[in-house]
């Protein structure tokens, strides 16, 4: 079982439900040390940046199934990849995953 930060589509539950086929238990989460870059015609992502923050959710307890079937909706390896992170859930510092963006490909995708 993963846990897993989102902070664009995913933290919308029918777009989850589609995408993973089930929704999860969620607690809003803040990640430190990026940024969200979200522009026309793309999908927003994150990347690093010391000194900002990514308000988002962290998704608890999703299994291999679910998380592959997520991996496909964010085209892991290729747009987004999937990076171990840190996030500050209430007092709590939880460790987890999250999908970083590929700036170029992100925006290359947008445009097609």
């Amino acid at each position: 079982m993963a846990d897993l930060f989102v902070y664009g589509t995913l933290t919308d539950p029918e777009v989850l439900r589609r995408a993973a086929g089930r929704i999860f238990a969620a607690e809003p989460a803040v990640l430190d040390g990026f940024r969200r870059i979200e522009e026309p015609g793309c999908y927003p992502f994150i990347e690093p940046s010391p000194g900002d923050r990514v308000t988002g959710l962290l998704l608890r307890g999703i299994d291999a199934t679910a998380l592959g079937r997520l991996d496909d909706y964010e085209d892991e390896g290729r747009l987004y990849f999937r990076h171990k992170v840190r996030v500050e859930v209430g007092s709590r510092l939880i460790d987890c995953e999250t999908y970083v963006g590929d700036p170029g490909a992100v925006r290359a995708a947008g445009r097609d």
